[in-house]
């Protein structure tokens, strides 16, 4: 098997791994938001995404350090540079991660004074062995193994849901934040496991000498990952800053599990394509660099379009058979958050050309202003409109960062817009479908309508063929079965 081979089939098992994640997002959903109740999941959403956002100060650009320079030192015979390279970064972040924590624990506990000392704790010592996993699963990018590098968020949640169950119910929200503990636990063997080849006590120490060059090529994006993260993790904080009530962060945080359980599948199938884009830039070889970016795009405009209609039609009964009634707000925030996937695909992609090309400038500066966005409308928007103002804040962000790094990846590599004009335009062409929404019987014809009619208006117009579905269908099918 070829490199271009292996990197769409593991391209493709990423796809089929975001698929399962998302239906355990649904189980997750069902059992855990109901379980606990409106006000008790908002504490533990809170909880949750501030663990986050310290974990992410042990990240220093991971993905793109270890999926840059890894194939690098493969492809030269360097394989003692790669074993160094994961046990230095494995150190520095165990470091990192004691401080994380430590800082973690120390304001949550003056914070939030009416949740449980002992689910800090707990919390605190999640966002150390977070800091550990991630070089494990980094390097597996690195070596062209996206599936084991994308299997990490899907084994999490398969473990958690029935663990957060059994020790919600035993002892309340510190049982739920022990469940979780113990979900990162198993995660932090299973990537030793997998890694063990590449470990060694040879080079397990901190050379700041031998890691100041990656730390310096994977700053930016370290910065542009503490923004993104700030982003994704920060909307509850907000809302639990400007508005007392823990229901109204459980409101905002469900809707935006929603969305980023959807939208997360971008990043991580766009990046799976890093190595073998970077060897064909290493190569020259321009003109199939440009095909491969312009399928891409033109692939997930149609699947972001599809996502778009799935949500705007079904949300509400989604809302109400999954969660419950008493969450039927979240159908509303849904509704801007849907919006944004008419332009994820070209913020993906761009996103993507920052690493290949190493512009971490131009990547950090779309997180910057896509993050002073969300936070300068977010203030307002969630003082007038709560939880539906902070969705709304989150669209807007999205929509800005999406167009700043098209504009200047473009200039870098100028690649064709048209198809994902005529992907989204013919997409667009549906919206009226929408005021005929009513009950579910209705809602599911009207998607099948929607789908049909698009997919038919595709093939017409060429912006997909019979070929391209049935060398994907193979892809993964082999993919599955290797």
């Amino acid at each position: 098997m070829n490199a271009a081979q292996k990197t769409v089939r593991n391209a493709s098992l990423v796809l089929v791994q975001r698929g399962i994640y998302i239906a355990t997002t649904f189980l997750f959903a069902f059992f855990v938001p109901r379980m606990m109740g409106p006000s008790h999941y908002g504490q533990f959403a809170l909880l949750y995404s501030l663990s986050f956002l310290f974990s992410m100060l042990s990240d220093f650009g991971l993905t793109q350090v270890m999926g840059r320079y890894i194939p690098q030192f493969n492809l030269q015979g360097e394989i003692e540079n790669s074993k160094k390279l994961l046990n230095s970064f494995l150190m520095l972040g165990f470091i990192s991660g004691t401080f994380a924590a430590g800082l973690y624990l120390f304001i949550t506990h003056f914070w939030l004074k009416d949740i449980h000392f002992l689910s800090l704790i707990t919390m605190a010592i999640i966002v150390l062995i977070r800091s550990l996993t991630f070089p494990l699963f980094s390097l597996f990018l690195g070596l062209n193994q996206a599936a084991r590098w994308g299997s990490r968020d899907v084994l999490g949640r398969l473990l958690s849901i029935p663990l957060l169950i059994l020790f919600f119910y035993l002892g309340g929200l510190p049982g739920a934040c022990f469940g979780l503990f113990l979900t990162e636990v198993f995660i932090l063997i299973l990537g030793v496991w997998w890694g063990r080849s590449h470990l060694s006590r040879t080079f397990m120490y901190l050379d700041l000498r031998f890691l100041y060059p990656y730390l310096q090529f994977g700053l930016l994006f370290f910065i542009s990952h503490l923004t993104f993260t700030a982003l994704q993790h920060s909307g509850g904080v907000l809302v639990r800053t400007l508005n007392p009530d823990y229901t109204q962060v459980s409101y905002f945080e469900l809707a935006q599990k929603i969305f980023l359980t959807a939208s997360f599948a971008y990043p991580q199938f766009s990046l799976s394509f890093v190595p073998h884009m970077t060897m064909l830039l290493k190569k020259g070889r321009m003109e199939t660099l440009k095909q491969w970016v312009e399928q891409l795009l033109r692939w997930l405009t149609v699947a972001g379009v599809v996502i778009t209609f799935s949500l705007l039609i079904f949300s509400e009964d989604l809302v109400r058979f999954i969660l419950g009634k008493a969450y039927l707000p979240v159908a509303t925030n849904l509704l801007p958050l849907s919006f944004a996937f008419f332009f994820l695909a070209l913020g993906s992609v761009s996103n993507l050309l920052t690493l290949v090309y190493e512009k971490p400038r131009v990547a950090l500066t779309g997180s910057i202003l896509r993050l002073a966005v969300f936070w300068g409308l977010g203030f307002p928007l969630i003082t007038f409109w709560r939880s539906f103002g902070g969705c709304l804040a989150l669209l807007i962000a999205s929509l800005f960062n999406s167009g700043y790094l098209t504009w200047r990846m473009r200039s870098h590599f100028p690649y064709s817009l048209r198809k994902w004009i005529f992907a989204m335009g013919l997409g667009a062409f549906f919206l009226p479908l929408l005021w005929f929404r009513s009950s579910l019987p209705t809602n599911v014809a009207l998607f099948i309508f929607f789908l049909i009619g698009y997919m038919v208006i595709l093939f017409l117009f060429r912006i997909i063929t019979w070929s391209e579905i049935r060398t994907l269908g193979q892809t993964i099918v082999s993919g599955i079965t290797r």
